[in-house]
């Protein structure tokens, strides 16, 4: 009897992720909110307003499940990444990325440690939020004009994202060793991401063939056998003291750009080592059934009373729309970037599932004084999203200098 009550229960909560990421996805679509809100909302709905998820049941499976989400949202970055256009922009690119992440993370510290006066927390948070999510910026550039500078904002979000779920890892992990010293934490990760990096690329590059082979045999649902390494690679590589989310981001750019890599290393052959077009769609449904199950989990982890940690992250959104203003000015001055394509990228400024994640982690380790990162966070990204959105909006409307027509 109690198995049957327990299957039900399962059985109930896969249909209604399923059903609730569908329709997050369809009122995304008819409304140009990105989906990421609506999940959220539904997450509250289900949480803290009808009590048909508790919290504290939710706070016990945490680690389980940011694990699995951080190592598919960093294995999804992976596989999304081109390396031949980020080598073509990775001057600009990377120099935006690093500009506003710097001054992303500077800029929410002083505000958080002149409010709360804590050194460690002030840190951390500020890395949880300072990088901008892949997913709603690629969906926001959609709708401007500006191809380039779509592509720019896309490869800074590839860039940030990652290198915010990596530092807060590692800042996590010295908080827990109860050491956060500069000399340590750098060198831990230095050590980190060697291990992680040069073993993730080591098993891409002897994998790629492989998948290649498993492709041109047309075996069916092949990407499993890529998820099933990236899964085995993250533990064994967390087992041995490096970075198992680097050393899987690294694992997917490898595959996913197999082909250029092997022709960059002269090796010469007559068959393609590409991830072909059922992996990638296999990749996204996954990527869909993940981020659908994880904010609505996330929303229903929200303290509603919380107005405080609300009143904080919106705080903290309007600073991070005016730092990537000066960010983007300072990171493109004297470029071919045009004022139109300038203010595209500046109005990009929403986080996502980086953030939701990351904020997340520390209660899921009890660590003190991170009780209302979750509700701080779900404002920041909130808030970003929506002024992304009024944000690319109004530049779109605006007609520019030299234009024939709107933007």
């Amino acid at each position: 009897m109690l198995y049957g009550i327990v299957s039900i229960e399962l059985m109930l909560g896969a249909a209604g992720v399923l059903l609730i990421g569908f329709l997050g996805r369809v009122l995304g679509k008819k409304t140009s909110i990105p989906y990421i809100i609506w999940l959220m909302f539904f997450g509250l709905l289900l949480g803290p307003i009808l009590g048909l998820l508790k919290r504290n049941s939710l706070i016990a499976y945490l680690p389980v499940v940011i694990n699995v989400i951080i190592l598919l949202v960093l294995f999804n970055a992976g596989l999304n990444i081109n390396l031949r256009k980020i080598i073509r922009s990775i001057s600009r690119g990377l120099g935006l990325a690093l500009t506003n992440f710097i001054l992303s993370f500077l800029v929410v510290f002083f505000i958080t440690y002149f409010l709360l006066n804590n050194l460690i927390i002030s840190t951390l948070l500020s890395l949880i939020v300072a990088g901008l999510s892949l997913s709603v910026v690629s969906n926001f550039s959609k709708r401007g004009s500006a191809e380039k500078s779509g592509n720019l904002v896309e490869l800074e979000a590839t860039i940030e994202e990652p290198l915010s779920i990596i530092f807060v890892l590692v800042f996590i992990g010295a908080i827990i060793l109860n050491n956060t010293s500069l000399s340590f934490v750098s060198g831990k990760v230095i050590s980190e991401f060697s291990i992680g990096a040069v073993l993730g690329v080591f098993i891409g590059m002897a994998w790629t063939p492989v998948m290649g082979y498993l492709q041109r045999k047309h075996y069916d649902y092949s990407y499993v056998a890529s998820l099933a390494i990236a899964f085995l690679l993250y533990v064994f590589i967390q087992e041995i003291s490096g970075s198992g989310p680097i050393s899987v981001l690294a694992f997917g750019i490898v595959i996913a750009n197999g082909e250029n890599i092997f022709k960059a290393l002269k090796y010469k052959h007559n068959i393609s080592f590409n991830i072909n077009k059922e992996s990638k769609s296999f990749n996204e449904l996954v990527t869909f059934l993940t981020t659908s199950f994880f904010f609505v989990y996330f929303g229903a982890l929200v303290v509603l009373n919380d107005y405080i940690g609300f009143i904080f992250g919106i705080t903290i959104a309007l600073a991070l729309v005016i730092t990537k203003y000066v960010s983007t000015r300072m990171a493109l001055y004297k470029s071919v970037y045009n004022k139109k394509e300038k203010d595209v990228i500046s109005s990009m400024v929403s986080r996502g599932t980086g953030a939701a994640v990351m904020a997340a982690l520390p209660i899921s380790y009890a660590i003190k004084g991170t009780g209302a990162f979750i509700d701080i966070t779900f404002a920041v990204i909130f808030a970003t999203i929506f002024m992304n959105s009024i944000l690319i909006s109004t530049v779109n409307k605006t007609k520019y200098k030299g234009e024939k027509e709107n933007g």
